[in-house]
């Protein structure tokens, strides 16, 4: 989580001006949580350091996966879980 709060107030005024990062934290921290990842079976992903983020999104019964990280990108919705960018996200969720 901190390493993610050290970025997303730079990225989102780049990418998306109109996004209050604080809020957006705010909701994070409130809606985020900690699980054990579960198994996944074979490799999904190019970079083996990625599986432990798509576990914890299978485990928690994530709605999306929210990452700058290109290969998770890559996979597009590994397990039927969307993967997006963080200002990709905050329109989806207005959507929602």
């Amino acid at each position: 989580m901190a390493e993610y709060e050290s970025r997303v107030s730079a990225v989102l005024a780049q990418e998306a001006p109109q996004a209050n990062a604080l809020g957006a934290m705010a909701w994070v921290r409130a809606k985020g949580l900690w699980t054990e990842p579960a198994p996944l079976g074979k490799q999904r992903s190019r970079d083996l350091s990625d599986e432990r983020f798509i576990a914890a999104a299978l485990a928690a019964n994530a709605k999306a996966i929210v990452s700058y990280d290109n290969d998770l990108l890559a996979l597009k919705k590994p397990f039927g879980i969307p993967t997006m960018r963080p200002a990709t996200f905050l329109l989806w969720l207005g959507e929602q």
